[in-house]
């Protein structure tokens, strides 16, 4: 038998869904800044105040989509124990590739119209992935804390703008030449950071 709280959370994430479908439906349309929350109530179909038991607004919206599409694509390749090594460079290139391809092929014009936005909030997921690898991988002193966010930032950094450059130049070439040209540079930067690589 299932239980009260049981049905209250699949009403709870059948609710959300209507709205996420909602915002996407609307985001094919018009711009992200076109989108108004009345917009979204209307074609989920929901009331406000339902909008806003779930979302603070349609910028939480957005974020909560980008954030689940994006862990969605990490989770299954990276693990919370997994350690910045030359593969894990090579798993990371190789997922934002594929973030880019689903979220820029998908959801063109959402894509387009709220990049910064998304640019932004994909860019802080992926410093704190390889924020936690690296810790995974070395221990850093307190002293070394400055040296630590620096390195996270221009690792994700580099692995965000190579990704985002290839999806928009239409992947003239494939994930694995970009690779051959990025991996080098990474590696050789990560080793002089931290010491060897494997």
């Amino acid at each position: 038998m299932i239980s009260k709280s049981q049905k209250n959370d699949r009403q709870v994430i059948k609710t959300r869904n209507l709205i996420q479908d909602a915002f996407l439906s609307l985001a094919n349309e018009k711009s992200f800044e076109d989108i108004t929350v009345k917009d979204i109530s209307e074609r989920a179909p929901v009331n406000r105040s339902t909008f806003y038991a779930h979302f603070e607004d349609k910028y939480n919206l957005l974020d909560s989509f980008i954030s689940d599409k994006f862990m969605t694509i990490v989770s299954s390749r990276i693990h919370s124990d997994t350690k910045l090594t030359e593969e894990t460079l090579r798993n990371l290139i190789l997922i934002m590739c594929d973030y880019h391809q689903s979220i820029g092929n998908n959801y063109t014009r959402l894509y387009k119209s709220a990049a910064v936005l998304i640019d932004i909030k994909v860019q802080i997921k992926l410093q704190d992935i390889v924020l936690n690898m690296l810790i995974n991988s070395k221990t850093f002193s307190r002293n070394e804390q400055d040296k630590l966010e620096l390195i996270t930032v221009m690792i994700s950094s580099g692995i965000y703008c190579a990704t985002k450059r290839w999806h928009s130049k239409g992947t003239l070439k494939n994930a694995s030449a970009l690779i051959k040209e990025v991996l080098p540079f990474m590696s050789s930067g990560l080793k002089s950071a931290i010491g060897k690589v494997t």
